[in-house]
């Protein structure tokens, strides 16, 4: 086991199987965390487990749909009972559509608010249960979204998921803060992930308009879901940081 800022901890990871996910999972492993990883792409998902592998550190891994309860709670407790108590947790299963409001239909609306919002419900409420039964300060670090600050054409669906994400997470922090649960959220901008549609033109885009002219990494939201899983953000909880190269600042 190497020793890093993560050492001795274990980390559940969701939708871990590539994207921001999988830039998380093998940061953190790189950091000595040992990792419970899950995801709808098995075969993808195994494939990042054996690349966290080569650090040391154990891997657990499951198929799992972050909206069905009995999926979390099978995942949560058998990878309690592989790798030990969970430390931190990184809601990052997440999915996008683009749909103008009028055209957006049950099921896309529907969808969007189970895996976006009742996931991260979920994963959060089955993990504090432990949490608290065992007397453990834990950390929650969820994946919001620069929409959850800022409206955008054709993403209302979207965008009232990651709204929804951030208020849950100060509420959180809020509930169990005397309890020494933190809980926080990051806002990245346009991130260059498969999730991302037209990559060429919002590269052109990004190289006009954002500050840092680029569009963002996944390593660059892994290195603050990184900080913000470890004990350099101690005195940190209830905060939403944008990850988004300066967007906002226009």
């Amino acid at each position: 086991m190497i020793m890093g800022r993560l050492s001795g901890k274990t980390a559940l990871i969701t939708g871990a199987a590539r994207g921001i996910g999988r830039a998380i999972a093998l940061r953190f492993a790189a950091e000595g965390a040992d990792l419970l990883l899950c995801d709808l792409n098995l075969e993808s998902l195994r494939q990042v487990a054996a690349e966290a592998e080569s650090n040391g550190v154990k891997t657990f891994v499951r198929k799992t749909d972050v909206a069905v309860r009995e999926q979390v709670q099978q995942v949560v407790d058998e990878g309690i009972a592989e790798l030990g108590m969970i430390h931190t947790v990184v809601n990052n299963a997440g999915v996008f559509f683009n749909a103008p409001f009028e055209q957006t239909t049950d099921e896309q609306y529907d969808r969007i608010m189970a895996i976006n919002v009742k996931g991260v419900f979920l994963v959060s409420q089955i993990v504090i249960r432990h949490w608290l039964r065992h007397q453990v300060k834990g950390t929650i670090v969820n994946l919001a979204s620069i929409g959850a600050a800022v409206a955008f054409v054709d993403s209302a669906a979207y965008c009232t998921t990651k709204g929804a994400v951030a208020t849950m997470t100060r509420c959180i922090a809020l509930e169990y803060g005397p309890r020494g649960i933190r809980a926080n959220s990051m806002a990245p901008g346009i991130i260059d992930t498969p999730m991302l549609p037209s990559q060429e033109d919002n590269e052109r885009w990004a190289n006009t308009t954002i500050p840092l002219r680029r569009l963002g990494q996944p390593r660059d939201v892994a290195d603050v879901a990184l900080f913000l899983a470890s004990d350099e953000s101690r005195y940190i909880t209830g905060e939403m940081i944008f990850v988004d190269g300066g967007w906002m600042l226009n």
